[in-house]
């Protein structure tokens, strides 16, 4: 089979793929390895069960997606997630995820520092959402614009100044809902002052 087709069907793959992915294409592993030879692909580790993941390098690659292959329960949350939902208008060079009590993660990854915060399992589903991010690599979880705002409260790694702009940012958009925050408030302890904040706001 000629090389450009076999290109061609590289482009019908996602910017991360499985050797049963691009088999099912038609690409086998002797020309897996050739492409990575090549440096069309780039191994991007393993995902899970320890299936080999691949990186189709004719994509970029989101570090949020790349993250969540490699850590499916690993949960964008506190300033990336107030980030992402423009809640704070500053960059960050970390990340923040959130993950259940136990599971493992690394603290650095592809140049970001990353900060993990450790829940239980009841507080870890609360709020989860997915979105769709700008790569169009795939579905990224994060949690929605209330329970960002409520971990901006909950971390103390996120300064005052921060979590000032995301309370007025968060009841100037257009997705505000007072009643789910305040749904969502009632679930975590400590949290006085942001709701004594939001019944202020939301009258």
């Amino acid at each position: 089979m000629k090389n450009d087709t076999l290109l061609t069907k590289l482009f019908k793959l996602n910017v991360i793929f499985t050797t049963k992915e691009a088999e099912a294409v038609g690409i086998s592993k002797y020309h897996l390895k050739r492409f990575e030879q090549d440096g069309e692909i780039g191994r991007f580790g393993t995902g899970r069960s320890g299936v080999q993941l691949w990186n189709n390098e004719n994509y970029s690659i989101d570090p949020f997606f790349g993250i969540q292959l490699r850590y499916p329960k690993a949960v964008i949350s506190g300033r990336t997630a107030l980030s992402w939902w423009h809640l704070i208008d500053r960059q960050f060079n970390y990340l923040d995820l959130t993950v259940p009590k136990g599971y493992r993660l690394p603290n650095q990854f592809g140049g970001y520092i990353v900060s993990i915060h450790h829940v239980a399992l009841e507080y870890y589903k609360v709020g989860l959402t997915t979105v769709r991010n700008e790569e169009d690599s795939g579905d990224l979880v994060i949690y929605e614009p209330e329970r960002a705002l409520i971990d901006a409260f909950r971390f103390k790694t996120i300064a005052e100044y921060d979590r000032n702009q995301a309370v007025r940012n968060y009841f100037q958009s257009d997705f505000c809902d007072p009643q789910k925050l305040f749904r969502y408030i009632e679930k975590f302890p400590g949290l006085a002052d942001l709701k004594k904040i939001t019944e202020v706001l939301s009258n």
